[in-house]
């Protein structure tokens, strides 16, 4: 887990769907939070959660160096 200060926990959507989406990649996605909290545990901070979102659907940018700018675009949604 990564220092994210001020960041919200999981936990604090237990109850709520969450949403996701990545425009460069075509992914959306809307997950129950329960079910989250069940499979990752609510100490996860949400910056952590979207990496572990887009790496479960395949993308390689989040955790690949980027000397070129490409980055991973995958953020939450309302």
């Amino acid at each position: 887990m990564h220092a994210f200060k001020g960041a919200r926990s999981l936990s604090e959507f237990a109850g709520r769907k969450i949403h996701v989406e990545c425009l460069k990649c075509e992914i959306r996605h809307r997950y129950d939070g329960n079910a989250m909290l069940a499979r990752v545990g609510g100490d996860v901070v949400m910056p952590d959660l979207l990496n572990r979102i887009a790496r479960g659907n395949g993308c390689t940018l989040n955790d690949a160096p980027t000397p070129n700018g490409i980055r991973c675009r995958m953020h939450y949604c309302l």
